[in-house]
């Protein structure tokens, strides 16, 4: 009598709690056994889904700070172009400094013929000039300024061609090579270093 009055009063309770309920059974001899089940176990099973799901997320947000670009924002081709936005003239070089100080080194061989060095704000863009080199009449720095002039493929466009090459990658250093064939050395941010061709734009791995 008594387990038959529990079992009416127990489904009377889920359908008014709309099925969440404790299963209290009651045998003859009257020792209770309590059992909990219905929407409540799966309430719990959904936290801990979404505990793990949060981790996860958590873990892949902190790979991917540790991937995030030192430069604060302002990436190597905008720094490039920011420059020439100042000295109108070709990239030399563009180097992210490793002092910590967030700003990017850019040297300009200006259309006076004479390099040129600024730096960028990663933060954002703002350009200073830092200094300027006096006229030299050294033959291989001529020769290396005009390498740099007929060169097909300008900095941005080897900074483009690495990351074309390495979607995931951020370059932090591009630098004109002009020893042997001319070319452009690009350094990425998990320190692989790539050769860029200065007329094909081809790129290898040095």
């Amino acid at each position: 009598m008594k387990r038959k009055l529990v079992i009416a009063t127990l489904t009377a309770a889920v359908l008014v709690g709309g099925g969440t309920y404790t299963a209290v059974a009651v045998s003859d001899d009257d020792a209770p056994r309590v059992t909990s089940t219905g929407a409540a176990a799966d309430e719990d099973g959904g936290r801990d889904d979404r505990d793990d799901e949060r981790d996860a997320r958590d873990d892949r947000e902190g790979r991917e700070d540790d991937r995030a670009p030192a430069s604060g924002g302002v990436t190597a081709a905008q720094a490039a172009a920011a420059a020439l936005g100042k000295t109108p003239g070709a990239v030399e070089s563009v180097d992210l400094d490793d002092d910590g100080d967030g700003r990017w080194e850019v040297d300009v061989l200006g259309r006076d013929d004479r390099e040129h060095e600024l730096t960028v704000a990663a933060s954002d863009g703002s350009v200073r000039v830092t200094g300027k080199d006096g006229d030299s009449d050294d033959s291989d720095d001529a020769a290396g300024r005009t390498a740099l002039r007929d060169a097909r493929i300008d900095a941005g466009e080897a900074i483009a061609a690495a990351l074309e090459a390495h979607p995931d990658a951020t370059v932090t250093s591009v630098d004109f090579d002009d020893e042997g064939d001319d070319h452009w050395e690009v350094e990425l941010d998990d320190d692989r270093e790539l050769r860029i061709d200065a007329r094909s734009a081809a790129v290898t791995t040095d």
